[in-house]
């Protein structure tokens, strides 16, 4: 006789998901608990992201932004490409952002 031992993969965890949807249902609970309200900004803040912005278009730096979305904050990284007055928003890497979902800006 053998003593090789035979892996059987994800088969074997089977048992512990015996109700049907259990996992999915977990993943969303934790993924609506785990949401925050958007963070509000003082007038400093505001000020101190404007002069980053112009500072990094003026030099054409790159810039770490963070954002508000669907409940998180998320984060991106890039060269600032366009400030868009009209429609207040931002373009990194030529993705648009709101300049109402920025919570942080900050330079490379």
């Amino acid at each position: 006789m053998s003593n090789t031992y035979i892996d059987r993969g994800i088969i074997k965890w089977a048992p512990f998901d015996g109700l049907a949807g259990f996992n999915d249902l977990y993943k969303e609970l934790t993924y609506r608990l785990g949401k925050k309200d958007q963070p509000i900004l003082s007038e400093d803040q505001l000020y101190e992201m404007d002069l980053t912005l112009q500072k990094a278009f003026h030099e054409n730096r790159n810039v770490y932004l963070s954002y508000y979305q669907d409940g998180y904050i998320k984060q991106s990284y890039g060269r600032l490409t366009k400030i868009d007055d009209i429609y207040k928003c931002i373009y990194i890497d030529y993705t648009k952002y709101p300049l109402s979902i920025i919570t942080d800006l900050s330079l490379e």
